[in-house]
């Protein structure tokens, strides 16, 4: 059965941290907040925590999975390319609601789809930051499983107390939003594929202003 801790104040902050840390690092899933709602996250190069991920979100082996980072630099550890226009956008909107997709590497003994891309995004949410700057990047999904709406109040984390999730940190109740703008990198040209919390007209005069045509 799962273990809830609460991260209000700093004594179970640090037990949170270390309970979410120990179990994303053995492949377990770990219910975490975000800006919006909360996810389930595990360490995004363990086998056993992608299968688990996929297995509790009922997702088959040719759907991404989305991969958060502490920050910009570790983007360069699971990806092909970067381009310099994808640099700039990064160290401009994060961390933040923009989620890019970009090539994947094609030399990590990971579970991504082949010739897939990846979808990366750099949170702002303090806890989960905290925990990916000792964890590394992390595989993640939206906490409630298939037919179940998202998870943004505390009171929904009863639904996820099953034997899959190892590990719930409860930090109140979230704000929900837009969701993430996803930003597609994998070509010569950014395009937005979905609008979310950033504004897609200010993307593109940045994109713009920074290079890349419109």
């Amino acid at each position: 059965m799962s273990v809830r801790v609460e991260a209000g104040d700093s004594q179970n902050r640090e037990r949170a941290l270390s309970m979410a840390y120990s179990t994303v690092r053995r492949g377990g899933l770990v219910i975490v907040p975000t800006e919006s709602q909360y996810a389930v996250v595990t360490d995004a190069f363990s086998p056993r925590g992608t299968s688990l991920l996929r297995e509790y979100k009922g997702l088959g082996p040719q759907v991404p999975l989305t991969v958060l980072v502490p920050n910009v630099a570790a983007v360069s550890g699971i990806t092909s390319s970067i381009s310099h226009i994808a640099k700039e956008i990064m160290e401009c909107y994060w961390p933040g609601e923009l989620t890019l997709l970009l090539s994947a590497g094609t030399t990590l003994a990971w579970d991504h789809p082949a010739g897939a891309p990846i979808a990366v995004r750099m949170p702002t949410h303090p806890f989960l930051l905290e925990l990916l700057n000792v964890s590394g990047p992390l595989a993640s999904s939206s906490a409630q499983q298939a037919g179940m709406p998202p998870i943004a109040q505390a009171a929904q984390l009863d639904a996820c107390e099953i034997d899959a999730i190892s590990v719930i940190i409860a930090a109140g109740d979230r704000v929900e939003g837009s969701g993430s703008t996803v930003l597609d990198c994998t070509g010569q040209k950014p395009t937005v594929l979905r609008e979310g919390a950033v504004n897609m007209q200010d993307l593109i005069e940045f994109i713009s202003q920074n290079g890349v045509p419109a």
